[in-house]
Parts: structure tokens; sequence; C-alpha cells
């Protein structure tokens, strides 16, 4: 059984949010379904993205139908104005808060505001209608199809709390508000009498470990540990408070640390390990391999060659995490040039040598096609969200994209919402 990453843990103290802006200029426009002409725009994918983590994000224009609240049958017929969440590294994700406001693209005169989002939850595939007074529902559906074959300006803004961009919180954490004592004993005990041959594993004694796969022989020390710690703890605590995945999970972090992350010196290394994971199908030991590198990627500031060559390997072996991270350094190194298309075609070129120098000889340009295609719509859906930037800012912000504001209120610099002149910076290819 594949595992399944620990929700995000609660932070202490105060968790800053983010504010994302994003500007959507369409035509309005009428389409034929059925025996229905109905107002329907919907926008391309657009990306908040921060911290090298991604959320996508469409909007969509529409007349529908709303039950009046009179009749349970009768029906008006309203524009609204709704936002979806399309992907990202969880299934649902909460915003603090969303506002829109309708503007003309020449002159950008406000033509309607007061189009808001409490805080909701949203489902990755779905979405919800940004609300307005009902007093004003009619106000907005006659302006919009008075704009029909006119372009509108629509400006969004997403709030979200900093805490979903910490990449991390995407892998098993067995280190802060998941964490058991009594399973770090049992299975730190229980590598050490591996180490030091106290401990028989079955069927490994039919294995000559000389000639036969490495990777055969951790699966089998993995699930034999797995099993005796799980009946090990069971036979002292109640079996409603055994929580099955936080042992593998915690088996998996300490086999990793005291065993595997010692086979990791060069790139080769980790290679070959999230190579005969996979094949060994250790999905436990996987994700502790990609929480390290993501660890060691945070850290320090990576070298842009290591980071496409990380970008291979992620994309082959499905290290999804690990992937967004790196197509966010990627993105943000590719806007900041002074030619983007140009610095896209020369990442493209390094991705087909490296593809040779790591041995990816099967597939190369389907391989190098899947992740340039990846490159290209991310910095498409980027380029065009801006975010508040402040004084403020953390030094060590992956992305130049976004600044934190202070505590859950609302943003340090919530132009153009609140302002006439607006300290927002857009940022697009050339």
């Amino acid at each position: 059984m594949d595992d399944i990453a620990v929700p995000i843990a609660s932070t202490s103290g105060e968790d800053s949010v983010i504010s994302f802006q994003h500007p959507w200029t369409l035509k309005v426009c009428q389409r034929q379904i059925e025996d229905e002409t109905i107002l329907l725009n919907v926008s391309r994918p657009f990306s908040t993205s921060y911290k090298h983590v991604q959320f996508t994000w469409a909007l969509r224009l529409t007349d529908e139908y709303v039950l009046s609240n009179n009749a349970a049958v009768d029906s008006n017929r309203h524009v609204l104005l709704h936002l979806y969440y399309k992907e990202g590294p969880c299934p649902e994700v909460a915003v603090e808060e969303v506002r829109a406001q309708i503007l003309d693209p020449v002159t950008n005169e406000t033509l309607f505001a007061g189009l808001a989002l409490s805080p909701t939850e949203f489902s990755r595939g779905s979405g919800w209608p940004i609300h307005m007074e009902k007093e004003r529902r009619a106000e907005f559906t006659e302006l919009v199809h008075k704009k029909v074959d006119s372009n509108l300006l629509v400006v969004v803004e997403i709030k979200m709390k900093e805490s979903l961009f910490e990449p991390l919180n995407y892998l098993p954490d067995v280190e802060t508000a998941f964490r058991s004592q009594r399973i770090e004993k049992a299975v730190n005990k229980f590598v050490d009498d591996v180490i030091n041959g106290k401990i028989r594993i079955p069927d490994l004694e039919h294995v000559d470990e000389k000639q036969a796969d490495k990777f055969s022989v951790h699966r089998l020390i993995f699930i034999y540990g797995v099993d005796s710690v799980s009946r090990e703890i069971s036979d002292n605590e109640q079996q409603s408070e055994i929580c099955e995945q936080l042992v593998r999970n915690t088996f998996a972090h300490i086999y990793f640390e005291r065993v595997l992350s010692r086979e990791i010196t060069y790139f080769d290394d980790f290679v070959t390990l999230v190579e005969g994971l996979t094949f060994a199908h250790l999905p436990a030991l996987r994700k502790e391999v990609e929480r390290f590198i993501c660890q060691k990627v945070i850290e320090a500031d990576m070298d842009p060659s290591f980071a496409k060559k990380l970008l291979l390997v992620s994309e082959k072996y499905n290290l999804e995490i690990l992937k967004m991270v790196i197509n966010g350094f990627l993105v943000d190194q590719i806007i900041g040039n002074s030619n983007p298309p140009k610095e896209l075609v020369n990442i493209t070129h390094e991705l087909q040598q490296m593809a040779h120098e790591i041995r990816e000889n099967e597939n190369i340009e389907n391989l190098v096609g899947a992740v340039v295609t990846d490159l290209q719509e991310l910095t498409r859906r980027v380029r065009r969200v801006s975010l508040s930037h402040s004084p403020s800012q953390s030094s060590h912000s992956s992305s130049p994209l976004a600044t934190p504001t202070n505590g859950s209120g609302s943003p340090s610099v919530p132009a153009p919402f609140d302002s006439p002149t607006s300290r927002f910076k857009r940022v697009s290819l050339a």
C-alpha cells in the first residue's frame, strides 16, 4: 500500500497570509448550448506560487439559474463569477479570502466591486462562486450582459496561509506534531538488533546477501520490521490507539537516516537508490529519499545544473513534490531572465545533454519533452500572478513573486482593491 502524506500540521503562533493577484482580460462571449444561448467564459489556468509550491486555479464567468427565495421551482438567471481549484499538492486547500472586481480594461475604471468569498475549503477539481450581495445580482448581471462582445478586466485576489507553501508539509512528517517516542524507541531497537545481527529476518536466511539485489534485502527487513514494531506496540496499547501509518512512516524515517542515507554520496547514488526502492515497491522509503533531497534543495542555494538533473529523475520516477519544487526553482529562473524564451531554449538543450549523461537512454525525447512542456505551462501560469511586496520580505524567500503579510489580517499592500495606487508588480514574459 502506498504511503499517504500526513496532513499539514497546525503551526504554532501566527501563520502569515500571502495575497496573490491575477488580472483576467476577456471578451464577453455568448455560446449556443443545445437550445439555449448562455454567457460562458473560462480563463486560462493561473498559478499562485511561493517557495516553489504551486496551486493552479481558473475563473469562469457564466450566467446560471439561481433559485428564488419565494419558490422552490421558480428561478432567475444571474451572472456568476466562479473560482476553481485545478491542481496542487493536496486534494483540499483552505483559502482565507477571495476578492474580485470588474474594471474597464482601457480606463481601469472600476465597473463593479464587492465580489468576495469568506474562508472556504476548495476540493481539487471543483470551485465556488465568488459571492455578492443578493440585492446587487441584477446589477451585476445587467452590467455583464451589456458588455457582450466587448472586453472586461476581472481582477481577483486570493489570500492563503503561508504554511500551505512549505514543500515538506506534503511529505510524511514524524518529527513534529505526529511523533511517538514509544514507536521511535521500538524502531531504533529493531534497527540496532539488525545491524548487530541479533535478530533473524524470515526468508532472509534463504537469500545469498552477496549475490542478491540489496533492495530485496531492504524490502524483507522493512516489511518484517514494520510488522514486528506494530505487534509490539499493539501488545502494550489499545488497538484503537495504534496508527499503522505512523509506524510505517517512523520506521521509514529512522531506517533511511541510519542505513540508506549512508549510501548517498554522489548524484548517481541518489539515482540508484530511487530506482532500487521504486522497483522494490517501497514507497515509504522512496518518500524519505524525496524528503531528504527536498530538504537539501530548500536549505542551500541550488546549482541550476544540479536542479535540472533532479528534474529529469523526479519526472522519470514520479517524485511529485520534488518535481514541483524544482519546477518552481527553474520557473523563477526563466521569469527572472532578461530574455525568458531564450532561457527556456537553453534549459531545453541542457536537459537533452544531461539526459544522456545520467544514462537516461530510453525515450530521451519523451522524457525531456514532458519536462519542458511542464516548464512552459507553469511559466505561463505563474507569470501573470503578482503578489504584494513589502520591506519585511524574508531574505530566504525562494520566489521573487511573493511576500507574506503580517498576521492573518489584510495584506500590508492591498491595492488595487483599497487604494488607487497599485504597488503590485506584474511579471510577464517578453
